[in-house]
Order: structure tokens, then C-alpha cells, then sequence
């Protein structure tokens, strides 16, 4: 499939050069990540929230971190849960599930995202399939999330298994 349809159409009207980099299978965006050989901390992902009223977020973080609902809650001042991922199905219709792109823009999906990506020089992110990525520049990525808000709002899910912290936020 390579990339899905909205997000290269998206890509294209804001003028966004990106290239694809082709994996094996995976199931996860850290498979996605491994299989490509690039950095696990380069690969967005979109991890899919709803609001207290029912609206739909898409917050982007590194593939290897886990979103701290309490703190992205605080930030944007509503109540957030997570949506399960058989309940986005046909959400995304021309995306594969589970392959959700760390865009929400094209899907008219409102965005966040981790300032922990913006400060990496390529981000690379689901092209809606489960075997390629999407590879951005740092300038191409910040023109992508131009328009959401942005914050600290997620961990590095290795501090879940006991390892040592990397000096960020952890409330």
C-alpha cells in the first residue's frame, strides 16, 4: 500500500518533501522502528485519546514512550482516556489498523505532539500500512505540526521496567 492517500495528499498541499523507508512486517511502531534500522526516539507514534465530550486527539510521541494521560490532561485542560484500538476501525479507512499515522490533520482529527520529537534532526512515522515508514526532515516535521499545540507529556517506557530515568519530567 506504502503510504495512505490523505496523508500524501496532506504532505503534498503543505509543500512536505518525505520519502519512504520500507520495512518487514511489524505489528508495533518500535517493530516498525527496529525493522527499518532507525532510531526508536526518531519514530512517531499516534496514539489515539478522547476527551470528556467525546472528541477525538491524536497525541504523537516517541515510538518507545507512553503518553502520561494526568499531565496531557493538565495541559489541555480536559479529561482524556485512551480509545482502543478496534473502536478506530474505518476511522482511518485507508489505513491498515493499527498502522494509525502520527498525523491527525488529514483525518480532521486535532493533533499534539511531544516536543521530544521536534528536537530530533528526521522523524519517521506510520505511512498507514504496516510496512513502510514516512521520513521527514526537522523542518518538514515542525511544518506538519505547525498548527497543534505541543508539550512534555509522555515517558520513555523502558523507566516502566525499572531502568534509569533520562532526566526528564516524571509527574
Amino acid at each position: 500500500m506504502a503510504v495512505a492517500m490523505r496523508v500524501s495528499d496532506y504532505l503534498e498541499s503543505l509543500g512536505v518533501r518525505y520519502s519512504l523507508v520500507p520495512h518487514a512486517h511489524s505489528q508495533s511502531a518500535v517493530q516498525s522502528a527496529l525493522n527499518a534500522g532507525v532510531p526508536v526516539r526518531q519514530t512517531a507514534k499516534g496514539v489515539m485519546l478522547e476527551d470528556h465530550e467525546g472528541r477525538r486527539i491524536l497525541a504523537v510521541v516517541p515510538a518507545g514512550n507512553r503518553v502520561i494521560l494526568r499531565k496531557l490532561s493538565e495541559q489541555l485542560g480536559c479529561e482524556l482516556h485512551l480509545i482502543p484500538e478496534s473502536k478506530l476501525k474505518g476511522s482511518f479507512s485507508d489505513c491498515e489498523l493499527g498502522a494509525l499515522p502520527a498525523t491527525g490533520e488529514p483525518y480532521h482529527v486535532q493533533s499534539v505532539y511531544d516536543e521530544q520529537l521536534a528536537e530530533e534532526p528526521e522523524v519517521y512515522m506510520e505511512a498507514g500500512d504496516h510496512e513502510n515508514l514516512v521520513r521527514l526532515s526537522h523542518p518538514d516535521f515542525l511544518a506538519v505540526m505547525a498548527n497543534h499545540p505541543h508539550g512534555r507529556f509522555s515517558v520513555d517506557r523502558s523507566a516502566d521496567y525499572g531502568q534509569p530515568k533520562r532526566g526528564w519530567d516524571w509527574q
